[in-house]
């Protein structure tokens, strides 16, 4: 059997963690019988370890350092921590949301056999600044993308209620959902500051206002990490202090939902729309998550989601390329790159005729749900992992397989039995001198 290491945030929390779920049991589904598969869990940032893995994958957990060196290897990792450990190494990765990563990640892709990526645009990003550096990718890079479970995320499966709904007073809400990262107003990666300021400044002192609930956290699902979003949410509204208008209505919910409650949250009858104003997503789950709601969705048709989001069944937002922030930017995000700033000015319009001309992005809505049925189940994406284990198989045809050695039974005397008999030795006699 081939000896498969998977090294990924596996109980993590996060987006990494979610990809690396699926690719662990495409590959335990389709090749348990001729892959001894093992993993290995690794952290993620500071996200919590808190994803109930299957038994199953408890039992295939091992630890660091490896013991043997394995014939499949799988990093799912960001490219700066690519290894070549097995004989065979496949890195697994969404890359960075700029338009141009480290160039130094050109040389750990190419240490791999394989890249996986979720989306053409962390694939362009690559080589982009291959180009731009005068580099050259030489290895394999399949575009794979990610899918949602439609036995959990549709909208006649609703089991359960999400704590905090409840209380929403208004009949009219729109969401907001994703990580709230680093950056200045307007420029955390996901922009839930941005979207956030464009509602308060679109509906300030209207009638009948809709509000808005924003399912974000930072790095953890603390205590402190709650009081430290409540406080970037008070901050924005102190922008408008000094105005007489009242503001809309901002409800939070922070903290470890699971995957049914996620999908209660997205068919509450109050949510009416989910809207984005991301700068870029190497794949961005929640917009797939919420496209089988049948309901609209405002976002930029731009980055990883441009794969799955038709744009004619959308509501679009225009925009610009901007620089990355200095507040936002890292080793990941690099300032010389650029990623995406919406028109807010065109997305406060919008906002204002999703709920004005509500049956016909509804309508939109409905055709989007249906492209996303029909092309990002795990049904339909499974069959696109039949042809990158072919890939594999193909690649590690030269390899030798480890074979179990197996000797044969030795028929021993059973010493332990008292009624086993020996015969006596029988000495000669040996006469007296």
């Amino acid at each position: 059997m081939r000896k498969v290491v998977i090294s990924s945030p596996v109980a993590t929390q996060s987006g990494y963690g979610h990809h690396a779920r699926e690719i662990i049991k495409q590959f335990i589904d389709k090749k348990d019988k001729e892959w001894e598969i093992n993993l290995l869990s690794m952290p993620w940032g500071n996200t919590p370890f808190t994803y109930p893995i299957p038994s199953d994958w408890k039992r295939r957990m091992i630890p660091l350092p490896l013991q043997t060196k394995p014939d499949i290897w799988v990093q799912i990792t960001v490219p700066n921590e690519f290894q070549a450990v097995g004989e065979y190494n496949i890195g697994v990765t969404a890359g960075t949301e700029g338009t141009v990563c480290n160039p130094d990640w050109i040389d750990k892709i190419n240490q791999m056999q394989l890249i996986i990526v979720p989306s053409k645009f962390t694939k362009q990003t690559f080589e982009d600044t291959a180009k731009q550096h005068n580099k050259m990718i030489t290895t394999n890079i399949q575009v794979v993308s990610e899918y949602f479970d439609d036995k959990i995320y549709n909208n006649k499966n609703v089991t359960t209620t999400v704590a905090g709904l409840s209380d929403i007073s208004e009949t009219n809400a729109f969401l907001v959902c994703g990580h709230w990262l680093q950056g200045s107003v307007g420029e955390d990666r996901k922009n839930i500051s941005g979207a956030l300021h464009c509602f308060f400044n679109t509906f300030k002192g209207k009638k009948n206002q809709p509000a808005l609930v924003i399912k974000t956290s930072g790095a953890t699902y603390s205590v402190t990490d709650r009081f430290g979003i409540q406080n970037k949410i008070d901050q924005i509204r102190e922008m408008f202090s000094a105005e007489k208008h009242k503001l809309p209505s901002v409800y939070l919910i922070h903290g470890d939902l699971t995957n049914a409650e996620m999908n209660a949250l997205y068919n509450h009858k109050k949510i009416k729309a989910m809207i984005s104003f991301t700068k870029a997503e190497g794949f961005g789950r929640p917009l797939l998550e919420f496209s089988t709601t049948g309901k609209p969705i405002v976002a930029p048709h731009y980055s990883g989601q441009a794969d799955f989001l038709k744009k004619e069944f959308i509501c679009a937002l225009p925009g610009n390329m901007t620089d990355i922030h200095p507040s936002a930017a890292n080793d990941f995000l690099l300032k010389e790159a650029k990623w995406f700033t919406p028109d807010y000015g065109y997305a406060s319009k919008m906002l204002v005729d999703v709920l004005k001309n509500y049956k016909n992005w509804s309508e939109l809505g409905k055709r989007q749900r249906y492209f996303v049925n029909s092309n990002f189940t795990e049904t339909v994406i499974t069959k696109r992992y039949d042809e990158i284990l072919d890939i594999i198989d193909r690649g590690t045809d030269s390899i030798p397989e480890h074979v179990e050695l197996k000797l044969p039974k030795l028929k021993l005397p059973n010493l332990d039995k008292k009624e086993e008999k020996f015969p006596k030795l029988k000495l000669p006699k040996l006469e007296k001198t």
